[in-house]
């Protein structure tokens, strides 16, 4: 990484207040220390405690190699955060896949994977190549966010919403449910995307609802919505009264709005479905020891202060939205300084496992035309 963007990133992780502009000012960014992340990251853990004492140079000589398909800059403010307080430092490879580590079986490189969402790590869970999470590690977490056999913590999370805009649509007018979007006084109205998300949507509704409810839904999303292909264009499309609604993920219109100067800079808004209902969809960003690993204690140690209130918690729930990408800490307490608490989220309770294998929901999106496959 340059200088530049090392200087930058750590501005928006220490720097940030909110309600101002998410990046320092020129002369306030030349002065920022690693110190002062760790200080930002809260670390008050082991962690923290070892980087200032005679034990830091055996921590600094420990590398933990991440392998991960998470937003680049989310990784990079953890990692940064967590060596900063610890001297523990980081391989880190993006854009890695469950079929790479697979491949890779006990050779794997990788210490630790960490997943956008929970298919790809559940799927490594499914297939014993993780080992168990420290139980201390799972509880600091909310409940039912996590690996139920407890192979994986969640680390952070995100959410299932509808965007809309009130110049095109009441909020008095906008469906009180999932299901009823594909309503005919909704045709050609909404906006959606086949993504990893509204794939494990689809798993979810079959796990639950069945096959048959499951396909009707689909098949009045192809009838009456318009697939704009990527999230980002859901949103982008909503805000710029293209389409009066968007099926999408919460943070993407956090990020613009950061990107705009505040949500009040928005034309859009977000909705969340009023009931408990598969619209507000919790899906789990989740992090896991790969048993292959060589360094499995010091891979624990990094789980344990991810999910940390003082730790990586606290790191999600304050820094900028193009850092944490404005997904919401897992921590019970803590919440994200962008989007919010999760606990005000109405989603149904499921085990985050039993999106493993989402080869039906995928087999039946690409049976109807609405994914490519």
């Amino acid at each position: 990484m340059t200088a530049t963007r090392t200087t930058s990133l750590l501005s928006r992780l220490v720097g940030r207040v909110p309600g101002r502009q998410p990046r320092l000012a020129r002369a306030t960014v030349a002065v920022v220390s690693t110190s002062a992340l760790a200080l930002a990251a809260g670390c008050g853990s082991d962690a923290g405690a070892t980087a200032g004492s005679s034990g830091s140079s055996k921590a600094a000589a420990t590398t933990i190699t991440v392998y991960t398909d998470q937003h680049a800059e989310l990784v990079e403010g953890l990692t940064k955060a967590y060596t900063a307080a610890s001297g523990v430092r980081f391989n880190i490879q993006n854009d890695a896949t469950v079929g790479q580590i697979q491949a890779e079986g006990s050779a794997a490189k990788a210490d630790v994977f960490l997943s956008e969402d929970p298919g790809p790590v559940a799927q490594l869970g499914s297939a014993g190549l993780l080992a168990p999470v420290d139980p201390t590690t799972l509880e600091q977490v909310r409940p039912g966010l996590s690996s139920g056999k407890g192979l994986w913590v969640a680390y952070a999370a995100r959410t299932r919403v509808l965007y809309y805009n009130p110049t095109k649509i009441a909020e008095s007018a906008l469906p009180k449910t999932l299901a009823d979007i594909v309503a005919l006084r909704y045709k050609g109205m909404f906006a959606w995307a086949p993504s990893g998300a509204f794939v494990a949507t689809t798993q979810y509704l079959l796990d639950t609802q069945g096959a048959a409810a499951t396909k009707t839904f689909l098949e009045g999303v192809q009838a009456n919505g318009i697939n704009e292909q990527k999230n980002g264009n859901v949103r982008d499309t909503v805000e710029a009264g293209k389409h009066a609604m968007g099926l999408s993920n919460h943070y993407y219109w956090w990020v613009l709005a950061g990107q705009k100067g505040g949500p009040d800079k928005l034309t859009s808004k977000i909705y969340h479905f009023p009931a408990i209902d598969p619209g507000n969809l919790i899906l789990s960003s989740g992090a896991g020891v790969l048993k292959s690993s060589q360094n499995q204690p010091a891979a624990q140690k990094f789980l344990a202060w991810l999910t940390a209130k003082d730790g990586g918690q606290k790191l999600i729930a304050g820094a900028p939205a193009e850092v944490s990408e404005a997904q919401y800490p897992v921590a019970p307490g803590v919440a994200s300084s962008v989007s919010g608490d999760l606990s005000e989220i109405k989603s149904p309770t499921f085990d985050m496992d039993s999106l493993a294998d989402s080869q039906q929901a995928e087999s039946l999106l690409k049976q109807l035309g609405l994914s490519k496959g």
